[in-house]
């Protein structure tokens, strides 16, 4: 899943082209982390550390007035690990 995963710029604290030049070492803990996510997934909580992101505004069109707040939609940037939990399956 990590190497299927797009190379995307994020604010993450490892960046996923980092993470996968060192998924042999890191494979194991994020597999534990992945599980121990699935488990509160299932519980449906997930820990406060993946529920932040980072959220930047866009004009929704470039012809609109850019000094009204109402012409502006919000894009949400998850971290990597969040967007990986989702990804695995929950039994």
């Amino acid at each position: 899943m990590v190497m299927a995963a797009p190379v995307k710029s994020s604010l993450d604290p490892i960046p996923t082209f980092l993470l996968r030049e060192c998924i042999d070492v890191i494979l194991p803990y994020l597999t534990a982390m992945i599980n121990t996510y699935g488990t509160s997934l299932r519980c449906s909580c997930l820990p406060a550390s993946q529920k932040t992101a980072v959220v930047t505004p866009l004009l929704k069109k470039a012809s609109l007035e850019p000094h009204e707040l109402k012409n502006y939609r919000s894009v949400s940037n998850p971290s990597f690990v969040s967007k990986l939990v989702e990804r695995v399956p929950v039994k």
